[in-house]
């Protein structure tokens, strides 16, 4: 039986979405399992699809069985009139236990999720990245990390980063900054690196700024899909020595989280891209 999954998401919605998938084919092997490549607006790129084994990415949707995997779609409208009055989830991993099975439940399908779910979940780290890095893997604790793209989804400002990161760069000289969009630089210091300037141009560089991460103790951005690939990798909500500055409107901040009470880095919210930069700036001179 070939099963197709599909979001009306973004490409954070599809990382929330990888681990869960995972386990459901782990304990179904039997059937053909497909994502379809497209979301809200979005392209999700194969490299990211296959971070799960045996699922494929299609340009169609066309299984025997389609299953949308946003929980926000109207098929389970059902279910979120079942959520009691005035609660909420305080972050994904809540949400996902909640909806996911009673999701697969309207397919046939037994799941449970994990208490560790998105924990230690494999994210393939791209071939020769190691090379591309090694140079700055002994300056982890002098080592930041800037996601600078603009959400699609419109949860926090697009101001420019531009001239925080050449200020951050002059106060502290001896510190790496790493930002993964773009910014019209000139001159640029020579401890300000545009990510793809290290590991090369790729037609989807998440899963490389991600690995680069590993090595940053302090890691800040736009909470959107590159971010969260980065905020909720393993190697970096495990440490307690991590700093992550998640920008986002939301006072909730759910979105930078799947599960709050395995989390042990110290992860700081922010409203706005000044915030951001305040918040980062008072962190890196409280280390000094």
């Amino acid at each position: 039986m070939k099963i197709c999954f599909y979001s009306e998401g973004h490409l954070g919605d599809l990382l929330l979405q990888l681990p869960l998938i995972n386990i459901l084919i782990k304990k179904y092997p039997e059937n053909e399992y497909q994502y379809y490549s497209y979301g809200s607006n979005t392209f999700f790129h194969d490299s990211l699809i296959s971070i799960v084994d045996n699922l494929i990415p299609t340009p169609t949707i066309k299984g025997d069985i389609n299953i949308p995997t946003w929980p926000c779609n109207s098929q389970y409208e059902q279910f979120k009139q079942e959520v009691p009055e005035g609660n909420f989830f305080p972050d994904y991993f809540s949400m996902q236990k909640y909806f996911f099975p009673k999701i697969m439940g309207l397919h046939g399908f037994d799941i449970e999720v994990p208490d560790d779910l998105g924990i230690n979940f494999d994210y393939k780290t791209p071939l020769l990245i190691k090379d591309d890095v090694k140079l700055f893997t002994a300056s982890k604790e002098k080592n930041v990390i800037l996601f600078n793209q603009i959400p699609r989804s419109g949860q926090t400002d697009g101001n420019s980063y531009k001239e925080y990161l050449v200020r951050l760069s002059n106060d502290y000289p001896d510190y790496n900054f790493f930002y993964t969009n773009e910014e019209n630089i000139e001159p640029k210091n020579n401890n300000l690196y545009y990510t793809p300037d290290v590991f090369g141009n790729h037609s989807c560089d998440i899963l490389y700024n991600a690995y680069i991460s590993q090595y940053c103790k302090y890691i800040a951005g736009r909470v959107s899909g590159p971010y969260m690939f980065a905020s909720m990798h393993n190697m970096n909500v495990l440490d307690n020595e991590k700093i992550i500055i998640s920008q986002i409107n939301s006072h909730m901040g759910v979105e930078t989280f799947f599960n709050k009470s395995i989390y042990k880095a110290k992860n700081i919210q922010s409203a706005s891209t000044n915030a951001t930069f305040q918040i980062l700036n008072k962190e890196i001179s409280g280390g000094l």
